[in-house]
């Protein structure tokens, strides 16, 4: 049982790490491209306000879509964390009470985000 704990502990730490090494590549891949380009930074204006304009702006090589994705992934990184410690305590260790505070506080991420005034 240790063992199996020990496994899951190092695939959340995974996670999260390669959650910040993925944003961190992001946002330096934007930032080199808007170096890059005519003006750099000068004129260079925040990307779409909805997810999809996001990711047109990325499939377009927009920097500023590209840095605006980068945030985005490493403020989702501790939702998908939160979500594989739910399933790992439910599925995996069969732990119901860890289960459902995985989950409170999952909601709680949630709310926080879809509220207004909440954070």
């Amino acid at each position: 049982m240790i063992q199996k704990s020990n496994d899951i502990n190092r695939i959340l730490a995974m996670l999260l790490r390669s959650g910040s090494i993925i944003s961190v590549v992001l946002m330096a891949a934007g930032l080199a491209f808007a170096l890059a380009a005519d003006g750099g930074l000068e004129g260079q204006r925040a990307a779409g306000q909805g997810f999809s304009e996001v990711i047109a702006g990325v499939m377009a090589l927009n920097p500023m879509a590209i840095m605006t994705l980068g945030i985005l992934v490493l403020l989702f990184t501790p939702f998908l964390r939160v979500i594989a410690a739910f399933f790992s305590f439910l599925l995996i260790e069969k732990d119901i009470n860890y289960s459902l505070i995985s989950l409170g506080v999952l909601l709680i991420m949630i709310l926080s985000l879809l509220v207004p005034g909440l954070h």
